[in-house]
């Protein structure tokens, strides 16, 4: 698909409505944010829990990575991510464990609630309803319970303002962590207004990624942006894609461009002026290098505003571009038969 302006053909390819999911990721963001925030939680004002260990599979899971990349070395407990039936052997009543299942039906995410209501940790949970959903209610666990309006394709990896945004403001609320609200909300305000240039730009750049191999390069805060974007890349647009961060890639990732030669590949590199001065110094260095051995280099740069700004950017940008490649390859962006198929053979 090469016109986009052709409606009627781009509802043949997505006939789920992704793009109508995709366009109300930053509408999807603030109510998530309204609505956890009139809730009537438990006061766990006294709660520090020792470790925090977040469970979920595939999209269910991104709230976890991208609160542990925005905390960074500020993350005031460690912090576990369990995409598996069990959880780790040292979860007790000081832990909190953090369940989160889109649907509600996940059996690895259920297997963990059982674990950690009999270990005596504190529980939250973030679903859409099912099996999950009534786990909570039965145990009375804190929950958001979201009815996924703003995801007409209702597939989960395009309800991340959900389960992200959700996330963050439920510890937040819960004072797990501390984030500046009012940061947040104004970021919110300023991703609305940045929407049309962002999907504009998605739309020009997923045109360079046709027949080739997405690299996503990212650091620091937005390490969890480029977890999101590779999966994006490989559930949506139906292409193989991987990701490096720095500074670890530059301890090996550089000696791995020479061999195959003239590989179909080409580097995506998420840019921040809110990056530490070494980590730009190296991103600098690093596309040189990468230039150097005969690969292009394809910079998103965010507003570098605060780093909320920076996430929610890159996310808006990551899911608007992995959608645009989808469809230039004519590829329905909601369905992944590979998977299904696995899962049919699995049962």
């Amino acid at each position: 698909m090469n016109n986009f302006n052709d409606l009627e053909a781009i509802r043949k390819v997505d006939p789920q409505d992704t793009v109508g999911s995709t366009d109300k990721l930053v509408s999807q963001c603030g109510v998530a944010w309204k609505e956890v925030h009139e809730l009537t939680l438990p006061n766990w004002d006294n709660f520090k829990p020792h470790n925090v260990v977040f469970c979920g599979m595939g999209a269910s899971m991104y709230g976890g990575i991208v609160l542990k990349s925005l905390l960074g070395r500020n993350t005031p407990s460690p912090i576990e991510i369990v995409s598996d039936y069990h959880l780790p052997s040292y979860v007790n009543s000081n832990s909190l464990v953090v369940l989160t299942s889109y649907s509600g039906s996940t059996e690895e995410t259920l297997s963990c609630a059982e674990e950690a209501k009999a270990l005596g940790a504190k529980i939250i949970v973030l679903t859409k309803g099912g099996k999950l959903a009534e786990f909570a209610k039965t145990h009375e666990i804190p929950a958001y319970i979201f009815d996924g309006k703003l995801n007409p394709a209702g597939i989960p990896r395009l309800g991340n303002g959900y389960t992200i945004v959700g996330l963050l403001a439920m510890l937040n609320k819960l004072g797990v962590i501390s984030q500046e609200e009012r940061d947040i909300e104004e970021a919110f305000v300023r991703l609305h207004e940045k929407q049309a240039d962002l999907k504009a730009k998605a739309l020009t750049d997923s045109e360079l990624f046709l027949g080739k191999i997405p690299v996503v390069l990212s650091g620091e805060h937005l390490t969890g942006n480029a977890h999101i974007l590779r999966n994006q890349f490989n559930e949506t647009s139906k292409t193989f894609s991987s990701y490096f961060l720095i500074p670890d890639l530059n301890h090996h990732l550089m000696e791995g461009l020479q061999f195959p030669e003239h590989d179909p590949l080409v580097f995506l590199s998420l840019q921040s002026e809110n990056y530490a001065p070494k980590i730009t110094q190296r991103f600098l260095l690093t596309k040189e290098v990468i230039q150097k051995n005969g690969y292009e280099v394809i910079d998103f740069q965010t507003s570098s505003q605060t780093v909320y700004d920076d996430f929610l950017e890159t996310m808006l940008y990551g899911s608007y571009l992995s959608l645009y490649l989808g469809l230039r390859y004519d590829q329905n962006p909601a369905v992944n038969p590979w998977v299904d198929y696995f899962k049919k053979q699995l049962t």
